[in-house]
Parts: structure tokens; sequence; C-alpha cells
């Protein structure tokens, strides 16, 4: 018995619960504080309607035979069974009431309260209904916290960033929200409107209203509706009783425990300011749409991933070890602990939310969101949907890094260089090549400009040594890696790569030309044109010179056994001197013509690659190409045909211009 007395009274210490009423709780006197440990509001229409439905389900179980208001009461107390809402945590300190954990829910009921007064008020305005209901003042108590004189200060749950858009929910006045919070607060508001709107409507009612059901339901809300308040006693505990009931899959982000973890035992100045920078981050990262890529929006914990990685990630493990319940981590690891100050010292944490996390969160948003002019290859690595560039350049840079613009154009565009590489020369595949990257992330950690740099080209040149397709005692640079023999068998492996490598050929010739074209313009518009997923009617589309016709395909037919070989052609026609871009569905018009036939098209494409091969090119123009590229115009045969004996042209064609645009990078 001794040691039981003890753990109630440790446990008494720690958290008292209080079995209580809706009314009971919206009628304390001063509102409760939104805590910092709370993430936004985010219950979806889905949750609210499940919530809603719940309720009506228990309600309606009462029997309801009374119509005298204070009859429904009575009836309402002694017949109707509670409904259990679950739990909330609250902290009370001489200067407020904060809810710690459950604000989704008492938010939600909040706005059950602001239309069930809206819908009184209408029905006070009516003359002539049937029967009585509660006045509009019954419920206002429970939705404002009033002054001396009456007047309404704040809302019984309250957060500043929340009131300008309750307020217009109150008065039905516009307004337009600005981040998750408000979105969702107008959101369910609607669904919880149109509901009640459909539960409690009578025609036959001046009002519009069954007033016997809505005194009943008002009623039941407010008195069989149940929800137990878990006190906690200390403020030293509540991170600890916060994280702990969080962490037990109750829904949390692991940046929302985070933050708890973070920010809960801050002093209160500090707290506040370390507050406003996190929930400014969530808007920013909310507000960042990412579009014609495979993800449409990216968070915090987007964030932390990447930049967990980025600073403590030196093996395969380490870096798999922050894919998902990443928060775990940097409780069980000794460097991010002392990184941390063990979560004990609050000026190291302090220092970090005010400056590395605000510094890299802001960092990370702006890559993934980018569209500046001077940061080209970011753009091109992105087009692509190879996002690991955002993890080595966040691993280079540091705080406030002087070379930060240095570092994010020099990593991205030897990251291209380095895939480029590979792809053409057959080497790349995602698991061998996320290998490679782990590698980069660890050695480029706090480098600078020059180092990272160095660090690519000798990655390159190894890579290739070990795949024997670099001599032993190769000594030459990146560049001379670029010789015809190496790279004549490039080929058509990958369908948005090889349209990739044409685009950005035909935006070097644009530029060096001074000439209009498909591929050029705001990487915004070639975002839109580049057609990823190939099935857009209009944008960029790969083109086969050798299309599947008679005329080609007696190219590659034996003339003594007449047998085709469709392999040979296969391969000669995925070569990447064979392959075109054609911008809509020129490629469709033309679909099995043969080539002489699709000259036309090519003239006419607006690609100037394509107008070289079809002779279709002012000489002025011609004057300007390096002399490796000026004989690329190819007439067709006798047949029509594509000649097969000028394919080697045409492959060594396309290496000079792939040699022109990254070999020098």
């Amino acid at each position: 018995m001794p040691e039981v007395s003890t753990s109630q009274t440790t446990i008494q210490k720690l958290i008292t619960p209080h079995d209580q009423f809706i009314r009971t709780v919206f009628n304390a006197q001063r509102s409760y504080y939104i805590d910092i440990y709370q993430r936004e509001y985010k219950w979806t229409d889905e949750q609210v309607k499940t919530l809603l439905n719940d309720l009506e389900v228990r309600f309606e179980l009462g029997k309801r035979r009374r119509t005298s208001p204070q009859q429904i009461q009575q009836d309402v107390l002694e017949n109707f069974d509670p409904y259990f809402l679950n739990t909330y945590l609250t902290h009370t300190s001489p200067a407020s009431t904060t809810i710690v954990d459950g604000q989704q829910r008492l938010t939600t009921i909040l706005l059950m309260l602001i239309k069930l007064y809206q819908i009184l008020q209408q029905v006070d305005d009516v003359e002539g209904t049937q029967g009585k209901t509660f006045r509009p003042g019954a419920l206002r108590p429970l939705i404002f916290e009033e002054d001396d004189f009456g007047g309404a200060t704040r809302f019984k749950i309250y957060n500043l960033n929340r009131e300008t858009q309750l307020r217009s929910l109150v008065e039905e006045t516009a307004f337009v929200p600005v981040d998750e919070t408000q979105k969702r607060l107008k959101e369910n508001f609607g669904t919880i409107s149109s509901y009640f709107d459909s539960f409690f409507r009578l025609e036959s009612d001046p009002s519009g209203y069954d007033l016997g059901k809505l005194t009943y339901y008002i009623t039941y809300v407010l008195d069989r509706v149940s929800i137990v308040e878990i006190r906690i006693e200390r403020q030293d505990n509540v991170a600890m009783i916060f994280e702990v009931v969080n962490d037990r899959g109750l829904g949390l982000k692991p940046y929302e425990i985070l933050k708890g973890k973070l920010i809960g035992n801050l002093p209160p100045t500090e707290k506040e300011e370390s507050n406003k920078i996190w929930v400014d981050l969530q808007n920013l990262y909310y507000r960042t749409e990412l579009k014609n890529a495979g993800e449409v929006s990216i968070d915090l914990d987007d964030f932390f991933r990447v930049y967990f990685r980025a600073k403590f990630a030196n093996s395969v493990d380490d870096y798999k070890a922050f894919e998902s319940d990443y928060h775990y981590e940097i409780y069980r690891r000794p460097e991010l602990r002392d990184h941390f100050g063990d979560f004990r010292n609050q000026a190291t944490l302090y220092a970090l939310i005010t400056n590395e996390i605000q510094y890299f969160a802001r960092l990370y948003q702006e890559l993934r969101a980018d569209y500046n002019p001077d940061r080209e290859h970011l753009f091109y690595n992105k087009l692509i949907e190879q996002n690991q560039q955002y993890l080595l350049i966040m691993s280079a840079i540091r705080f406030n890094d002087p070379e930060r613009e240095e570092k994010i154009q020099t990593i991205s565009a030897k990251f291209d260089q380095l895939h480029v590489i590979l792809r053409i020369l057959g080497l790349y595949e995602s698991n061998k090549f996320q290998t490679v990257i782990y590698g980069l992330n660890r050695d480029l950690r706090n480098k600078c400009n020059a180092q990272c740099r160095q660090i690519f080209d000798e990655l390159i040149v190894n890579m290739l040594k070990d795949e024997e397709r670099l001599e032993k005692d190769f000594a030459g640079s990146v560049s001379d890696i670029f010789t015809y023999e190496r790279m004549r068998g490039a080929r058509n492996n990958q369908t948005n790569f090889s349209k990739y490598l044409l685009m950005r050929i035909d935006r070097w010739l644009s530029q060096l030309l001074d000439k209009p074209s498909y591929c050029q313009g705001a990487f915004s518009d070639i975002e839109e044109r580049f057609n990823r997923s190939n099935r857009k009617r209009f944008g960029m589309h790969l083109e086969h010179i050798y299309a599947y016709n008679e005329e080609n395909k007696a190219l590659f037919t034996d003339g003594a056994t007449g047998l085709f070989d469709e392999s040979l052609f296969e391969q000669t026609r995925n070569l990447m001197g064979m392959v075109l871009l054609l911008k809509d569905l020129q490629n469709l018009s033309s679909g099995n013509d043969v080539y002489r036939d699709k000259l036309t098209d090519y003239a006419m494409s607006d690609v100037i690659w394509n107008q070289l091969l079809a002779g279709h090119i002012a000489a002025v123009d011609l004057d300007v190409l390096p002399e490796s590229l000026k004989d690329a115009a190819v007439e067709a045969d006798e047949t029509g045909a594509f000649p097969r004996d000028k394919v080697e042209q045409r492959q060594r064609l396309f290496f000079e211009a792939v040699k022109i645009v990254w070999s020098q990078i």
C-alpha cells in the first residue's frame, strides 16, 4: 500500500483530471490560450463530419417528447445518455490557462457554437414561431470572453491569428484566409453551417427551423457531451507530457512534436519570439506550391529530414534513420543532443531556432520554389526530378555562408554534369546513384566553394576509373572525358532525360544564334512545356526520325534472306542522334511518314536542332555555329528515308553539342 500511495501522489503532482460538460468548459471566466505546442488548426471536413455524425447518432437515441424549453432541458438531463468527447490537456499559470493538447476538438466545438448562435439570432428576429428556444444571449458567454460592460473582448479559444477570421464568421462578413488555420476555419464552418441548416430544417415554422429539436440538441451538446480536462500542474512537465501524449499515434507530425521539445521550456519572451518564427515558417511552407512536380507541397518535416541528413548523416544507416520519425533520432544521437544543448540549455535552443533553423528552413524553401534565372542548373535538375541536389547544397552551405550563392550554382551545375555523364555512358542506376549521394553529402559538408568543385571532379574521374571507362593512369580533367569514342553509344533509354538533353541543346543554340526556340523562355514556361508525364496534348514530345514504315524497314532488311533485323532497327532509331523534340502533337501528325515528308515538320517546329537537320537555317546563322555543327543538314535518300550511312554523322553531331553544353561546367 505505501508504494501505491507514493505512486498516486507522484501522478497527482504531475496531472489532475476533471470530467466536465461542454457548458462548463466554455463557461470559464477566462479564455483558453492556444499554447505554442499546439499545431495549426488542421481538422478537415472529413473529421468535422465524423464528429457531427457521432453526436447525431448519440443524440437521436433519445426520445424527444417535450415542447417547452424548461421541460426539454430536464428531459435531456434525465433521459439522454452522455457522449464522451475525449480529453484535453491544460496548464494554468497566474496569467492564463493554455491548451497544451486538444485544441482541434475544442476549436471545432467553438465553430459549432458560433453557428448555433447565428441560428438563434435568426430565430429571435422572426415573429410567430412555433414554440420557444434558447435566446442568443445564452450562448454568447460561451463563445466570447466579455468585459464588465458586456463587450466581447476575445473568443473563448484564443489565438491572435484566429480572431479576425472567427469574428468574420460570427458577423458573416467576407474574409480571405492567408494560412492553413484560417483556411480550415472557413471551410469547416461552411461544413457545420450546411449540416445544421439541414439538420434543423422545418419549412412549416416561420423561422425555418425545428425549435424543439434545436432546443434538445443545444441542451444535449452543452450538458451531456463530456470531455476530460487533464491539468498539468507544473510548467517544467508540460513539454514531457505533451510529447508522451502525442508520440503514441494521435496524429501530430514529427515537426510539431519537435517544436514542443525545442520551444516548450524557453523563458516567456524567448518562447514567444521563437514561436513567431516557427509559425512564420509554417505559413511560408503552407503557401509554397510546387508545380509540375511529383510533390505538390512541402512542409517543415520535409525540411527537417533534409537538414538533419545534410548536417549529421555520415552513412547509409544515418541517412535512413532520418527518414520518417526523425525526431526520435535527435534524442538518441549524442552529437545531436550536444548540438541542441541536451534540450536543456535555453540559450542554445533559442539561438538555434532564431538563427540556424530559421536560416536553413528559409534556404530550403527558397531552393524548392526557386525560378531565379541566375540559377539555371538548379531549375534543370528540378525539371527532371533530381531532388538530391537540395541535400548536397544544404550540406555544403554554412549558417550565414558568404559563399551561399556560389555554392548553390556550383553544386547544382556539377550535380547536373555528373548525372548527364553517367546517363550518357549508361552507368546510371538509381540505387547505385543514391549510394554516391550518401558519400557526397558527407564529403561536401561545410566545404568552401572551390573544394566542392574539386570533390565533384575527383568523384567523376574515380567513378569512371572504377567502371573501367577511364584508364587507371588517366590524369586529365573532367572536360577531357568528353570524347566521341567514349560517348558514341548515347541512347534514348529514358524519355524525359532524352527530352531534357535536346531541350538543353536547343536553349544553348537559341542563345548562341539569338534566335527564337520553343525550348527558350522563362523557366516557368519551360516547366509547363516539358510535359513530364508525356500525356499532355501540348508540350514537348519525343520524335523518332526512323518511324515504323516500309521505307525504313527496308534499310534493315537483309537483301539475300529478306529478314528484317528488328533489334538493330530499334537500337538505331533510339540513338540520341536519331531522336528529336517536337512540340505539341507534331510527332503524331507526321506519324509514320517517310523522312522526306517529315522534314517540313522539322523545319517548322520552332526547334533549332531540328531546323539544322532540315537545312532550314540562314547562312548568317550557320556562320556563327562552331565548325563541328555546321554540317548538320541531311537529305532523304531516293526512297524518301533517312540514309543509314548518315546515322554516324548524326550521332557525332549530338556528341559535339553535348560536349559544348556540359564539358566546361
